[in-house]
């Protein structure tokens, strides 16, 4: 599933208005990110796109690379234990949806991929400054790619 500009718009206002805690803004963006009863998948499909791509930009992976050098950096992705992580948080989060929550039960889907971004932005618990950078920076990234 590829998430349309607006859904991915959504989905970064949802993760933004948990993060600082608006429950209004945080439903209004759930109400445009999903379908009722799709939130679960909508939530797991956006992690198996924002995960590598976020990964790749970590690791300085690009399409202008040489293969050699792409190949070296794919390993070194390989080997690193955030990375590896990171993979098994996306499993996860497939996994989790696969078993069809109801929205309520998938909001905690949300909270698991912020947690994620959190760590990926090495922010400490209730930092939300670099958290909302890192945020920033993956609505950007994404938007690029979805234009």
């Amino acid at each position: 599933m590829t998430m349309s500009p607006a859904q991915w718009s959504a989905m970064f206002d949802y993760l933004e208005a948990v993060l600082v805690k608006d429950p209004q803004k945080a439903a209004a963006s759930a109400e445009i990110l999903a379908a009722p009863g799709q939130f679960a998948s909508t939530i797991a499909a956006a992690a198996d796109e924002l995960i590598p791509v976020l990964l790749s930009q970590a690791f300085q992976i690009s399409a202008t690379m040489s293969e050699a050098e792409r190949h070296a950096a794919e390993e070194s992705m390989a080997d690193d234990r955030g990375a590896q992580a990171s993979v098994l948080i996306q499993m996860a989060l497939r996994a989790w949806a696969a078993d069809n929550p109801t929205d309520t039960e998938a909001q905690d889907l949300g909270l698991v991929l912020l947690g994620w971004l959190q760590l990926m932005a090495g922010a400490p618990p209730g930092d939300h400054e670099q958290t909302l950078l890192m945020l920033g920076s993956a609505r950007h990234i994404v938007r690029g790619g979805t234009q």
